[in-house]
C-alpha cells in the first residue's frame, strides 16, 4: 500500500470499522442474555456450550480489534496506515473460527432436515474447513510480513480466496435450506406459516452475510486501501449474532406450530352449506372455497377427526313494563288509590 493514500481511506475505515463491530458485539452479548434466561433451561448443554463459544470468541475479536486501534492510533500516531499490528493478523483466524463454527450449526440443521443426507452438507463443510486454512495461512503472512503492500503482492489471493469460501458456503446454506422448507411445505398442512416464516429468515441472515462478505472481498481485491476492514471486522459479529437470533426465534415458533396444531381441523358451518358432498363449491353460493380434503372422495376412506367450534349466543328480553305492573306492592297502591276516590 502506498504512503502517499489519503487518511480518509486508510485508517478512516478503521475509525468507522470499530465502533461498528463494538456495536455488533453488545447486540450479541443481548442475544445471549436472552438466551441464557429464557432459551437456556430448555435447550442442551451442546447449544449452551456453543453460545458460551460465540461469545468467547466474539469478545477475543473485540479486544484484538481494540488493541491493533491501540497500536495504529496512539503507538504510531496515525504515520503508519500500512502497517499491520499482530492483533490485526490474529483477528482474522479468529473471523475463520468464528465462521466456521456458525456455518456448522446451519449445516447440522441442514443435516437433520434432509434426513442425513450427506451429499448436500458435506460440500459445505469442506469449503467452510478451506475458508479457516485461508483465515490461517493469511494471519500467518499477515503477523510475518506486517505490511498492506507486501502482504497484498505476495497472498493476497489467500485472502480473497477465504473471503469467496464463505460467500460460497452462505449461499449454498441459503439454497439448500430453502429448497428443503419449500418441499417440506408442500407435505404439510399445519405449520405452512412457521415454514414459511423459517425460510424468510434464511434468506435474510444469508443475504446479509454473503452481502458484507461480498463487499469485503470487492474492495479488498479493487482498492488499494483498508476500506475492506470496515466490512470485515463486522463480519465474525453477523455470523454469530445470526446463529444466536435462530436459536432465540426457537421457542416462538414451537409456540405457533403447536397453537397453529390445534386449530388446523376448525371448520366454519357456513362454509359447509355452500359446499356440495364432494367438498367442491356449491355454484349457487356465488364464492370459491376450494376444496375441503376431509370432504373429499378420493383417497383412503379412513375417518378424519374434525373440530367444529360453535358460538352460543343468549340473547335476555326484559319487560319492565310487566315487570312493574307484576310487583304487589304497585298493586296494593294501584286499590289503595280507588277505594279513596
Amino acid at each position: 500500500m502506498s504512503m502517499s493514500a489519503s487518511f480518509q481511506t486508510t485508517l478512516g475505515a478503521v475509525i468507522i470499522g470499530f465502533p461498528l463491530a463494538a456495536m455488533f458485539s453488545g447486540l450479541l452479548i443481548a442475544q445471549c442474555i436472552i438466551y441464557f434466561r429464557s432459551v437456556k433451561p430448555t435447550d442442551t448443554w451442546r447449544m449452551v456450550c456453543l453460545v458460551c463459544v460465540f461469545l468467547f470468541m466474539d469478545l477475543l475479536h473485540l479486544i484484538l480489534l481494540w488493541d491493533a486501534t491501540w497500536e495504529w492510533f496512539i503507538v504510531g500516531r496515525g504515520k503508519s496506515p500500512d502497517h499491520i499490528p499482530p492483533a490485526m493478523g490474529l483477528s482474522v483466524v479468529v473471523t475463520g473460527i468464528s465462521t466456521f463454527f456458525a456455518h456448522s450449526v446451519y449445516s447440522h440443521r441442514i443435516f437433520r432436515f434432509s434426513r442425513r443426507n450427506y451429499w448436500l452438507t458435506t460440500p459445505i463443510m469442506v469449503f467452510a474447513a478451506l475458508r479457516v486454512v485461508a483465515a490461517t495461512v493469511s494471519t500467518v503472512y499477515m503477523v510475518r510480513l506486517q505490511s498492506f503492500e507486501e502482504f497484498r503482492s505476495q497472498t493476497g489471493w489467500v485472502f480473497s480466496t477465504g473471503l469467496a469460501l464463505s460467500c460460497a458456503v452462505d449461499i449454498l446454506i441459503s439454497g439448500v435450506m430453502t429448497l428443503i422448507l419449500k418441499q417440506n411445505q408442500t407435505n404439510s398442512l399445519t405449520l405452512d406459516s412457521v415454514i414459511s416464516s423459517l425460510v424468510l429468515y434464511t434468506l435474510e441472515t444469508g443475504s446479509i452475510t454473503a452481502v458484507a462478505t461480498i463487499a469485503s472481498c470487492i474492495t479488498w481485491a479493487c482498492m488499494k486501501n483498508l476500506i475492506f476492514l470496515a466490512l470485515h471486522f463486522i463480519i465474525a459479529k453477523l455470523y454469530a449474532n445470526s446463529v444466536l437470533a435462530m436459536l432465540n426465534s426457537r421457542q416462538s415458533l414451537r409456540l405457533a406450530a403447536s397453537s397453529t396444531q390445534g386449530t388446523h381441523n376448525a371448520v366454519d358451518l357456513d362454509i359447509l352449506s355452500r359446499l356440495n358432498r364432494d367438498g367442491t363449491q356449491n355454484r349457487a353460493s356465488g364464492r370459491s372455497w376450494g376444496k375441503l380434503p376431509f370432504l373429499s372422495r378420493s383417497g383412503t376412506n379412513l375417518p378424519v377427526p374434525v373440530e367444529v367450534n360453535v358460538t352460543k349466543t343468549m340473547t335476555n328480553d326484559i319487560n319492565y313494563s310487566f315487570t312493574e305492573n307484576s310487583d304487589p306492592s304497585v298493586q296494593h297502591e294501584s286499590k289503595d288509590r280507588n277505594i279513596s276516590d
